[in-house]
């Protein structure tokens, strides 16, 4: 497990299982799907991760997950949780992806309380700093490509 200080100075820890890996591509370059348990929150996330540079395809809410994965392949799925009512069907969301797609990264974009909340997914990143996610990100990356 790693610390991270997130804005507002709080450590935020990433937890990461060894269990499945990343594509070998840049950051920049790799392919992100992003859903959310709220379109106004996660249309803005889209806009923010764009602005730092990632790509970002925004498959809306979590029941849309499936339908872009039929689609393409992703080398990072990132659920964004924003309250603790959206923790369980965040879980749901990841864990169906990981039922149809085993070697799915799945990550979860959430506040720092709500990380002790049985999120279970490949790593738990703070939603509150774009550019320390982005910088997270790269790390996880590049720590799945060795």
């Amino acid at each position: 497990m790693k610390w991270f200080i997130t804005k507002r100075r709080k450590y935020f820890p990433v937890m990461m299982t060894d269990s499945k890996r990343v594509s070998d591509r840049s950051l920049t370059s790799a392919s992100i799907l992003l859903a959310s348990d709220s379109e106004r929150h996660g249309s803005t996330m889209h806009r923010t991760l764009q602005q730092e540079g990632l790509t970002i395809e925004y498959a809306g809410e979590y029941g849309q997950l499936d339908e872009a994965l039929r689609r393409q392949e992703f080398d990072v799925v990132l659920l964004e949780v924003t309250g603790d009512d959206a923790v369980e069907p965040a879980v749901a969301a990841a864990l169906r992806v990981k039922r149809n797609h085993a070697g799915q990264f799945v990550g979860y974009l959430a506040d720092p309380h709500l990380e002790t909340r049985g999120l279970a997914g490949d790593a738990v990143l703070p939603r509150n700093n774009p550019v320390r996610l982005r910088e997270q990100l790269r790390e996880l990356l590049r720590q799945e490509e060795t």
